[in-house]
């Protein structure tokens, strides 16, 4: 093992980075699970109204999140500032959401959730490149996206789970303001954590991001490499956001198992969460180009499986849940490791926000084409939610589902073999 790979930073430093992961998830994905049912039941919004407001939410997002890359990038140092204010505003929103409606429940439902996510990719961009600035070492910049999307998993079940436990014990007019104040509580202790990660950073690299630049000239410093990391990740993360909007169709309308649901989505993330340090450990010995061609093509052999299944079938979809849940934790560990690897070797430092904004911002516009592309494809089979299907109609579901995720992540898989590992040699 050579110089490159040999750890300098602790695991309390670790923990201490990756804690704020944890409340930060309460604003991510559980948003998009809890909010529209709690609408839809509470104020009867409908599911056309939910889904326009939702669509656009999440192109709003995603278009902003290079502007706040270059944001976190003028700001330089002023790290603490950006993720408390962020912070603040994601607690308050989610308070609103859930506690209070001062107007219209559309314009409040809209307004608030707007306000949440768009707090919480400004944390993320911020966290993300603390981790970039940070170290230039290569191990520890995978141990540091290790240890935040393990715990960010950690906080998703969390956040997830929550209101069903708070139910058990509570009146349901209590359970989201209870919920609130978890969230504000553990938001605190991130928000401290966090700050004390910040001494510990690479202060010139800091001081040199308080030059002011425009905002296009972080695109222009993007080298070769790191263009073609942003489209190998594009095309994998267009395969896994097949699944994950269709996996509500694909568990109830398919394998005729709903009320398993929520058990299959925690068996997915806590398998992803469990082998985070696995992918670490493999990037330090074989490369984390080759891990990540090792992840896809895990995601391939759990999500093939799924293409010949059938109702009842609920064991043989654990597995599938399980196993792609593992390459889940290579997708979210690997290319923002090998991102900040590149930026400090194209030593563009004052530009590591805008350009892990620039992965952040794949990410949510591959969500929105997925559902652009399978949405209308299942329409047109005759596919029909929460009814009986043809056989055709299903053949179209698990074909979506699974057969074109596995597609997409073999290309994925031969992209970056022959556009990284064959041209570049391996990257420690």
């Amino acid at each position: 093992m050579n110089s490159s790979s040999l750890s300098t930073l602790s695991t309390k430093s670790l923990l201490l980075y990756g804690v704020i992961a944890v409340p930060m998830a309460f604003a991510g994905f559980p948003l998009y699970v809890l909010a529209p049912d709690f609408y839809a039941t509470n104020y009867g919004l409908t599911l056309t109204q939910l889904g326009t407001l939702l669509l656009a939410i999440r192109l709003f997002d995603a278009v902003q999140d290079p502007f706040f890359g270059w944001l976190t990038d003028r700001m330089g140092g002023k790290f603490t500032l950006l993720v408390a204010g962020a912070a603040g505003v994601i607690c308050v929103s989610i308070f609103g959401l859930f506690n209070l409606v001062l107007f219209s429940p559309v314009l409040w439902f809209a307004l608030c959730l707007y306000l949440a996510v768009s707090a919480y990719g400004l944390m993320a961009i911020v966290v993300g490149a603390q981790a970039t600035l940070w170290t230039a070492h290569q191990t520890d910049q995978t141990r540091l996206a290790g240890m935040r999307e393990a715990l960010g998993l950690v906080g998703l079940v969390v956040a997830v789970s929550m209101p069903w436990l708070l139910s058990s014990f509570l009146r349901p007019d209590q359970v989201y303001v209870w919920y609130s104040l978890g969230l504000t509580l553990l938001m605190a202790v991130g928000i401290v954590s966090f700050s004390r990660v910040l001494s510990h950073s690479m202060a010139r690299q800091r001081d040199r991001q308080k030059i002011s630049r425009p905002f296009l000239s972080a695109f222009a410093a993007l080298s070769r490499r790191q263009l073609i990391l942003f489209a190998i990740y594009a095309v994998s993360m267009i395969a896994s956001s097949f699944p994950a909007v269709l996996v509500i169709f694909y568990v109830r309308d398919l394998l005729a198992a709903e009320h398993l649901t929520g058990i299959f989505l925690l068996l997915y993330f806590l398998s992803g969460a469990a082998f985070m340090k696995v992918w670490t450990q493999l990037s330090g010995e074989f490369g984390k180009y080759q891990a990540w061609v090792l992840s896809n093509l895990l995601a391939v052999l759990g999500f093939i499986a799924a293409f010949f299944l059938g109702a009842g079938d609920v064991w043989q979809f654990a597995l599938v849940c399980f196993v792609s849940g593992i390459a889940l934790g290579g997708d979210l560990v690997l290319p923002p490791s090998i991102l900040a690897d590149e930026v400090h070797a194209n030593k563009s430092e004052i530009y590591a926000a805008t350009h892990y904004a620039l992965l952040a911002f794949m990410a949510k516009a591959a969500l929105a084409l997925a559902s652009a592309m399978a949405l209308p494809v299942l329409d047109a089979a005759g596919f029909k939610p929460q009814t009986a299907n043809s056989a055709s109609a299903l053949l179209a579901l698990s074909t979506a589902y699974a057969l074109i995720p596995c597609g997409l992540k073999l290309l994925a898989a031969m992209m970056i073999y022959f556009f990284s590992i064959r041209k570049q040699g391996r990257l420690r």
